[in-house]
């Protein structure tokens, strides 16, 4: 298809956003909504703040926003082609966007060459492009508060849209918890030993530094269950959604050792579920004392339950070589979203193993497509 280069950025990307934009007048559909403030290290959607490394800021008058941050709170897919230093968003109601570093041509899904404002630009290893433009490209709303200097983001979506989210922790925990359940409520703090933190992954000198979610503890009643559990908001009320987690968990543990009653890694199991209800450590009174226990339903040990589903253990895959290593994860569901059109994530371990786990957990992608 023969390319066209557009006269004027903001007129074409009007024109664009128009002619991508499906018949609505029938479609039920449902909001997302990112907002940033220029100089600020934070950004929000929904009731939830996140930090950011670097400031949004203005240039020649025009908002530049961090691209991921903001085509991935919209639910819009993000791929980065380090070859050509190009990134692609798809999302349904635009299809594809590419854009290039140093550029200030973006190309739509018809193969035109839409002109913009400013170039894209690189600002410490993160990609800022100018907000008004590649929002109204993405068939978003942009507002502007001049007295606040803050920039709000917005995109209606189509009931069959899937939403696709992405938590590295490489800045903050991004709205994740830890808890802890299956233990007395008067537990001993020092011989239990637990930790919930974010903090930097030990991983050999030659990795590139990360930093996970650590969920560590000593199981001294013979059954310890940890857990990370986050809300995600934005989805269509009381409606059931098919629901993809993938999740990478570091591990120090080798098969085949000896542990104290059992072994340490094939006796504590991982266990995912996708439910809507928020997961939490309620006091239960049993017999005459009282434990920590779920509100959910998720098995013991080695069995599953209603609302979680072992889906492994937590051996590492090379025994040969000290230190953590990456174990990769996935698990789906389909659940029914709750009256504020919102599902609750839930990864943990259950453990046999009566001594100390330690486990960190990052890069945890999640995909909701309407049923």
């Amino acid at each position: 298809m023969k390319k066209k280069l557009a006269l004027s950025g903001l007129i074409t990307a009007t024109a664009a956003s128009l002619m991508f934009n499906p018949t609505s007048s029938a479609a039920e559909s449902t909001q997302q909504s990112v907002q940033f403030q220029m100089d600020q290290l934070s950004y929000s959607v929904e009731s939830d703040k996140h930090l950011l490394e670097t400031a949004p800021f203005e240039l020649h008058s025009h908002s530049m926003v961090p691209l991921r941050e903001m085509a991935l709170s919209l639910g819009s897919q993000v791929t980065w082609n380090q070859t050509d230093q190009s990134i692609t968003l798809s999302g349904r109601s635009f299809r594809d966007i590419t854009l290039t570093i140093d550029s200030n041509i973006a190309v739509n899904a018809h193969g035109e060459q839409i002109q913009l404002p400013e170039h894209v630009r690189l600002v410490n290893g993160r990609v800022f492009v100018p907000a008004r433009s590649v929002a109204l490209l993405m068939n978003a709303k942009l507002v502007w508060e001049p007295g606040s200097r803050t920039v709000t983001v917005s995109q209606h979506l189509d009931s069959a849209d899937p939403i696709y989210i992405n938590y590295d922790f490489n800045k903050d925990e991004q709205g994740w918890k830890g808890g802890f359940s299956e233990l007395p409520v008067d537990y001993n703090p020092d011989t239990y030993e637990l930790k919930h933190t974010r903090e930097l992954i030990p991983l050999p000198e030659q990795q590139e530094p990360k930093y996970g979610l650590k969920l560590s503890g000593i199981n001294q009643n013979g059954d310890l269950f940890m857990f990370l559990s986050r809300g995600v908001g934005g989805l269509k009320p009381n409606t059931d959604y098919d629901v993809k987690m993938n999740f990478a968990m570091y591990t120090d543990q080798k098969a085949g050792s000896d542990g104290v009653g059992v072994a340490p890694a094939e006796s504590v199991f991982v266990k995912a579920g996708i439910v809507n209800k928020e997961p939490q450590a309620l006091t239960v009174k049993d017999a005459e004392n009282l434990y920590y226990r779920m509100n959910l339903d998720i098995g013991y040990q080695s069995s599953n339950g209603e609302n979680a589903t072992v889906i492994g253990d937590i051996r590492k895959p090379d025994p040969g070589k000290e230190g953590f290593q990456r174990v990769d994860f996935d698990y789906s569901a389909t659940v029914t979203t709750d009256a504020q059109g919102k599902i609750y994530l839930l990864i943990g371990t259950h453990s046999g193993f009566e001594g100390l786990s330690t486990l960190y957990y990052s890069d945890i992608q999640v995909t909701a497509t309407p049923k």
